[in-house]
């Protein structure tokens, strides 16, 4: 592995252990990147080797050091999910895309943490998933930006008349804004021919949560139950777009 290879998969432990805070303190309505990190049960504040990615959490075996509150298991999960998603990177992504393709994943992991906790998809978070989508097609196949174009407008069209219809024959809301809003952001990467594959990955893998969850909370799945559909749709773009890099004759010719 290269220097900035190592790195990045390094890098993706902070920046995981960063993204479980700030979706935190999102749910919370609190600061994103101000304050301290505190004990949520004691309000103490944490020290420097209470931070470590991982092995903080292993070595106070998933409690608080003061008041033995558990901590829960979204800290460590995410901060290997970070690291995870430059070592995909690593494998799939040409040096060209690399960096870009880690961003990219750093923010799904975002908007997935954020939505799992709130049913939320920040605008701030889509659009700048779109942002590098679009810096990604300049840097690298300025000459496909149309068909790339098409996809983010496909993309959001389809889940916004998905969202319209159901309120209207439903009479209540199904689908977030934001749903439509990140597949827009991510047919900007995949194109007009990644979508039907990120929408199958992302309801297959929802279904499938949605009846652990099930499973787990002893109750029957409804109309009415909320399931956050944004971590999926974040799968399955992340997915086919590596899919699309690392062989590029399932791409349809769009990378």
């Amino acid at each position: 592995m290269t220097s900035l290879e190592i790195f990045l998969v390094l890098a993706g432990l902070l920046i995981g252990s960063g993204i479980d805070a700030a979706a935190d303190r999102f749910a919370r309505e609190e600061s994103w990147i101000r304050g301290r990190s505190r004990c949520r049960a004691c309000d103490r504040r944490l020290v420097w080797f209470e931070l470590i990615p991982v092995f903080s959490w292993l070595a106070a075996r998933g409690r608080c050091r003061t008041c033995k509150a558990p901590i829960g298991g979204s800290a460590p999960l995410t901060e290997l999910a970070g690291s995870a998603i430059a070592i995909a990177g690593v494998l799939c992504a040409p040096p060209d895309t690399l960096v870009l393709t880690v961003l990219l994943g750093w923010l799904l992991l975002a908007l997935a943490a954020i939505d799992l906790r709130t049913y939320l998809l920040p605008d701030a978070l889509n659009a700048g998933v779109l942002a590098l989508g679009i810096l990604m097609d300049a840097a690298t196949h300025p000459g496909d930006w149309p068909l790339h174009a098409a996809g983010a407008v496909i993309g959001y069209g389809l889940l916004w008349l998905v969202e319209v219809m159901y309120r209207r024959l439903r009479g209540r809301d199904g689908l977030g804004r934001g749903d439509a809003k990140l597949l827009g952001a991510l047919g900007m990467w995949v194109g007009v021919t990644g979508l039907a594959p990120v929408l199958l990955i992302a309801s297959l893998a929802g279904i499938a949560a949605a009846l652990s969850m099930s499973i787990r909370q002893s109750s029957a799945l409804s109309a009415t139950t909320a399931i956050a559909f944004g971590p999926w749709i974040a799968l399955g773009g992340f997915a086919v777009w590596l899919i699309q890099i690392g062989a590029p004759e399932f791409s349809g010719g769009f990378y």
